[in-house]
C-alpha cells in the first residue's frame, strides 16, 4: 500500500498531546469536603472504562488523518507479449514435384518432402524444429499459375492440414514454374496485410520462403522484378532450390540448374536473405533450422500497475469509532457534573 500524499501523516504525532489534553481536562472530577472519605471507595466498570470514548475518539480522527493521506492499494501484474514474424510461404507444386527423392531410407516425391519438412517447421517436431508459434503464416502454391492456398494466420493447425492437401496439377496447361509471380503475390500479400492491418506495431519482420525445383518458365512477373518487389515491400526471401544430388555432383551440373542457382542467389542476396540447395529430407530440414536461427521472435515482459483508492475503508473504521464514542459518552459511560 502507497499513499499519495503521505506528509499528511505528519499530523498523526498530535494525537498524543490531544489525547493527554482531553484526558487531563475530563479528570478534575467532582469536589469532596474531606478526600479520604473517598480514598477507600472500589471504582465502578463506568469509571475504569472511562478512558474508552476519548480512545475511540481518537482513533476516528488518526483514521481520518489517514484517509486524507489517500491509501491505494498496488496490484502488480506481468504480461508477455510476443512480436512474431510475418512470414509467407511460396511452394511449387508443378509436376517435376513428383520426382522421388530421400526421405528416412525410403524414396518419396519431393513434393511429400517438401510438404512434410513445412509442417514440421510451422507445428514443430518435438526434435529438430520447434514449430513457429505466434507467427503470421500464409501459403502460396504455384505451377504455372500461383494459388494463395491460405492468408496470414496463426491458425496453424488449419494451414498444415491445408498444405497437406497440395498434389499436382493434372492438367498439362496448368504444369509450369512460375516463382516470378509466385514471389510477387506473396510478396504483396505480405505488404498488403502489414498497411491494412497495423502490423508493423506486432511484427518483427517480413519472410519469404520459396521453394522450387524449376527454372521459372512462366508467368509475367520475371523473378529479378519479383525481387525487387518484395525489397520494396521490406520482405527477405529465403530460396531453396530442390535437386537430385549436392551441389558437387555432375548430376546438376548443367546450363539450366546454374542459370537457377544464380537466379535464386541474386534473389536472396537482394532481399537480404540466402539460398541454399538441398537434395533429401535430411538438408531440407537444416536449412529451415537455419531460418529458426535467424527469424526469431521477440519477447517483451510487460508489467503494470494498478493502484485502486483505499481510503473508504480508512474512513468507515473511522466514523464507527465516531459513532460508539458519541453513543457511550451519552449512555453507559456518560460523565456527571
Amino acid at each position: 500500500m502507497i499513499f499519495a500524499n503521505p506528509v499528511v501523516l505528519w499530523l498523526l504525532l498530535l494525537l498524543p498531546l490531544i489525547g493527554i489534553y482531553r484526558w487531563r481536562q475530563g479528570s478534575e472530577g467532582v469536589t469532596w469536603s474531606h478526600l479520604p472519605l473517598v480514598d477507600d471507595l472500589p471504582k465502578s466498570y463506568r469509571q475504569q472504562w472511562q478512558w474508552l470514548p476519548l480512545a475511540l475518539q481518537l482513533m476516528a480522527l488518526a483514521a481520518l488523518i489517514v484517509a486524507a493521506a489517500q491509501p491505494r492499494k498496488i496490484h502488480v501484474a506481468s504480461t508477455e507479449e510476443r512480436e512474431g514474424i510475418a512470414m509467407a510461404i511460396a511452394l511449387d507444386m508443378s509436376s517435376s514435384m513428383k520426382i522421388r527423392m530421400d526421405m528416412a531410407g525410403e524414396r518419396v516425391s519431393r513434393l511429400s518432402v517438401a510438404k512434410k519438412v513445412l509442417g514440421d517447421f510451422i507445428l514443430g517436431d518435438e526434435d529438430q524444429l520447434p514449430g513457429r508459434d505466434g507467427d503470421l503464416i500464409s501459403l502460396v502454391t504455384f505451377a504455372r499459375f500461383p494459388t494463395v492456398v491460405s492468408p496470414l494466420t496463426t491458425s496453424h493447425d488449419s494451414l498444415v492440414f491445408m498444405g497437406n492437401q497440395i498434389e499436382p496439377p493434372t492438367i498439362p496447361g496448368e504444369d509450369g514454374t512460375a516463382f516470378g509471380d509466385a514471389t510477387a503475390l506473396a510478396a504483396a500479400q505480405l505488404s498488403e496485410y502489414e498497411e491494412h492491418y497495423n502490423l508493423k506495431n506486432n511484427v518483427a519482420s517480413k519472410v519469404l520462403i520459396l521453394i522450387t525445383d524449376g527454372e521459372n518458365n512462366a508467368g509475367q512477373y520475371t523473378p529479378a522484378m519479383a525481387a525487387s518487389m518484395a525489397k520494396a515491400w521490406g520482405v527477405r526471401i529465403y530460396a531453396i532450390f530442390i535437386g537430385n544430388q549436392p551441389r558437387d555432383s555432375v548430376v546438376d551440373s548443367n546450363e539450366n540448374t546454374d542459370r537457377v542457382d544464380w537466379m535464386l542467389q541474386a534473389m536472396a542476396d537482394q532481399t537480404g536473405g540466402f539460398y541454399h540447395r538441398v537434395h533429401d529430407y535430411d538438408s531440407l530440414v537444416r536449412v529451415y533450422q537455419a531460418i529458426d536461427q535467424l527469424e526469431t521472435s521477440r519477447l517483451q515482459t510487460l508489467t503494470y500497475e494498478d493502484h485502486t483508492p483505499a481510503f473508504q475503508f480508512v474512513v468507515i473504521i473511522g466514523l464507527l469509532c465516531l459513532m460508539a464514542a458519541s453513543f457511550l459518552s451519552a449512555t453507559w459511560l456518560r460523565r456527571v457534573g
